[in-house]
């Protein structure tokens, strides 16, 4: 598998260049897995609900280390997506935010692969990319131009890694989450503030875009506004009967609270 280095696991404050990507969806007709979506134009709507059809993940998990690498830390490294269903995104080169909850350095990795239908539940690779080290708090990463972009209707899983311990390639802190690719025509750019277009994302049910957005130039508004998305997600994740993803709400409640 091809592995590039991407020296670029950047702390939210500091972000410029490869974030943002995500760019801003137009506002229109779409499809998600096939089916028609109204993305709706300047909606008030700002709490979070999944897309229609949104199919549950394969699979679930957040695991390796607990408590973050020497186990000390308050929560586990998390990726900021659903996990008791799938995530829409309708960026071809999406931007990813997860939450480091280790002080000291660790190296760090993304892996994304794809799931092909023709195999049911099978996992292909997409691609490894080596992030450098970690550092506390808020990261993120956006699928560089270089690389292919993500088809429109796949379905992915993204995987964010701790190496731990480098000697023992085994002692990892993880954690994962699925993402679907919404067919968007980028050509009419949504407009407003961040604030205002991460509102437009929700309203069409694009928490990853949303997410993003919102992490590109944390202001007040924007902190507050990812911190009810948060909280309501962490609401909608404990309804799953799910231990892990009870825990999962867990850990966006603690994260939403720190906001």
């Amino acid at each position: 598998m091809h592995k590039p280095a991407i020296a670029a696991a950047l702390t939210l404050g500091s972000l410029s260049g490869m974030f943002l990507s995500v760019g801003n969806p137009s506002w229109g007709n779409e499809v998600v897995a096939g089916h028609p979506v109204h993305l709706a134009q300047g909606s008030n709507r700002r709490s979070y609900e999944p897309p229609p059809n949104s199919r549950a993940p394969r699979r679930t998990v957040g695991g390796g280390t607990r408590g973050g690498c020497d186990g000390s830390a308050p929560i586990n490294l998390t990726a900021l997506a659903p996990q008791a269903h799938t995530g829409a995104t309708a960026a071809a080169r999406p931007t990813l935010v997860w939450y480091v909850p280790d002080e000291t350095p660790y190296q760090m990795q993304l892996q994304l692969y794809r799931y092909t239908a023709a195999e049911g539940d099978a996992l292909t690779p997409v691609n490894t990319f080596d992030l450098g080290e970690s550092q506390p708090g808020y990261q993120s990463f956006t699928l560089p131009e270089s690389e292919p972009a993500l088809a429109a209707g796949g379905t992915y899983r993204w995987k964010v890694i701790l190496q731990c311990n480098p000697g023992r390639p085994s002692q990892v802190a993880l954690d994962e989450a699925d993402l679907q690719v919404v067919a968007a025509n980028w050509a009419a750019l949504g407009r407003g503030s961040l604030v205002d277009r991460a509102e437009q994302a929700i309203a069409a049910g694009l928490w990853y875009d949303a997410i993003a957005l919102l992490s590109e130039a944390p202001s007040p508004e924007a902190t507050a506004y990812r911190r009810d998305l948060l909280a309501g997600l962490a609401e909608q994740e404990a309804l799953n009967p799910s231990d892990e993803i009870s825990q999962f709400s867990d850990r966006l409640t603690y994260l939403a609270e720190q906001e």
